[in-house]
């Protein structure tokens, strides 16, 4: 049986998945608006294609980053290491990028930077470390 923490860290990764997912696809929705304003305003075709480029690749970033969240809290609700790990990494970089914020009291940085930290060390605890390992091992398991 999952622990209730691994459940709520899982749908946490799910949550920010989707959340990626959407901002990556506003950012690849408006960015062809802002290259043709911008286009307008300096009348020329360069800026336009660096703007729309340079969003697009922002935007599929963004996106594959929400993908692989997703894919980290499916594994993490499935009891798999990997998911696990991955999990590990992505909230340890979560916690960097909003460190800045955090360091100035925005209130959003703080929160998500108390759910990433909250997030390493509960998965980081030896005995959530021993369910995600003995899940798959019946051998295990009985030790």
């Amino acid at each position: 049986m999952r622990p209730l923490g691994v459940t709520l860290v899982g749908f946490y990764q799910i949550l920010r998945g989707i959340l990626s997912l959407l901002f990556g696809l506003s950012i690849m929705l408006f960015t062809g608006l802002a290259a043709k304003l911008a286009s307008l305003a300096a009348e020329g075709n360069a800026v336009e294609n660096i703007l729309r480029t340079f969003g697009h690749v922002a935007g599929l970033a963004i996106i594959v980053f929400g993908l692989v969240h997703m894919l980290a809290g499916y594994g993490v609700l499935q009891m798999q290491n990997w998911g696990r790990l991955l999990t590990l990494l992505f909230s340890a970089i979560g916690l960097v990028l909003v460190l800045p914020g955090a360091v100035h009291g925005n209130i959003f940085s703080l929160f998500f930077g108390v759910v990433n930290a909250a997030s390493i060390l509960y998965l980081a605890m030896p005995p959530i470390k021993r369910a995600f390992h003995a899940e798959g091992n019946p051998l295990r398991m009985a030790a």
